[in-house]
C-alpha cells in the first residue's frame, strides 16, 4: 500500500475529501430546508424586526 509517507498522504486526502462531502451534504440540506420553509410560509416576518417588536 505505499510508504508510510504516501499511506499518510492518502488519508488526509481522503479524509478532506470525506469532509467536504459532508459539508456539501449539510448546505444542500440547509437549501432544501429554507425552501421548504419557504413554501410552507411565503410571508415570513424577518426574524430580527420580530424580535425587537417584542422586546418593547
Amino acid at each position: 500500500a505505499g510508504t508510510e509517507e504516501e499511506q499518510a498522504k492518502n488519508f488526509q486526502w481522503g479524509l478532506r475529501r470525506s469532509t467536504l462531502n459532508h459539508l456539501i451534504c449539510m448546505s444542500a440540506r440547509n437549501y432544501e430546508i429554507l425552501h421548504e420553509r419557504d413554501d410552507d410560509d411565503t410571508e415570513r416576518p424577518d426574524k430580527r424586526f420580530s424580535a425587537v417588536q417584542g422586546s418593547l
